[in-house]
């Protein structure tokens, strides 16, 4: 290799570095955004019975990973959507069992703040794309699957808006297709990962029945789980 090549390649590296450590970072944000309000709208669904007290222990444990990664990224925007959040995630917590039927005036403005967060943290991404064409798919994976999730609990709640993407008929056959692809294009790619792949794979594959036949009946708690990990092992790829 010339000596002049070798060194414009070490002064390329750190840059390199910075830019895929900011783009993992912002992918975490959009992540932990995802599962704040996914698991918050399993925990508060009038259609979800279980009364299973980790829901609320996993959107406070996601809204407090998320104050943590705002404030190392230091972005005025990001940090005042994450305020706004945390504040009418608070609003909530006040409320009554008894005014259940008014839970949705408070998490309305929850999910369009997150919303909010997850457009500008997306314009953020785009300037710090990781250089590896697998952590692209990896990241777009994870986001789709947390996608998914959230409209499927709006749809299972009532009375929500949608506020993080445009929602018709074929939006959710559409988001399944992505992710079944981006599964297929990642285990051929990354032969060193195709297990834990195929594994999450299967975890997704077990309740995607559900996902789309909603005439079997609405499953929120089971979606939350397996969708829930499957978000969780994308995630943990994405530091190996």
């Amino acid at each position: 290799m010339p000596i002049r090549l070798f060194f414009a390649l070490m002064l390329l590296l750190p840059g390199l570095a910075s830019a895929n450590l900011a783009a993992e970072r912002l992918q975490s944000i959009r992540s932990q955004a995802f599962s704040v309000c996914n698991n918050l709208l399993v925990h508060y669904n009038p259609n979800q019975n279980d009364g299973d007290p980790r829901h609320a222990e996993n959107y406070r444990q996601a809204l407090q990973q998320l104050q943590q990664l705002v404030t190392q990224e230091q972005d005025p925007l990001l940090i005042q959507a994450t305020r706004d959040m945390h504040q009418r995630i608070g609003g909530l917590e006040r409320q009554p069992a008894s005014n259940a039927y008014l839970y949705p005036m408070w998490i309305n403005p929850i999910l369009e703040v997150q919303a909010r967060l997850d457009r500008h943290a997306a314009k953020r991404y785009v300037v710090t794309t990781p250089s590896d064409p697998r952590h692209q798919v990896l990241h777009r994976l994870g986001l789709d699957v947390a996608r998914l999730q959230l409209l499927y609990q709006t749809r299972t709640f009532s009375s929500l808006a949608v506020y993080v993407m445009a929602m018709d008929d074929n939006t959710f056959p559409q988001l399944d297709q992505q992710i079944i692809q981006g599964f297929t294009t990642l285990e051929q790619d990354w032969q060193q990962h195709a297990a834990e792949l195929s594994k999450l794979k299967r975890k997704y594959n077990f309740v995607r029945p559900r996902l789309l036949k909603h005439e079997q009946g609405w499953v929120p708690g089971s979606a939350a789980y397996y969708l829930g990990q499957v978000t969780a092992g994308l995630a943990q790829l994405d530091t190996e």
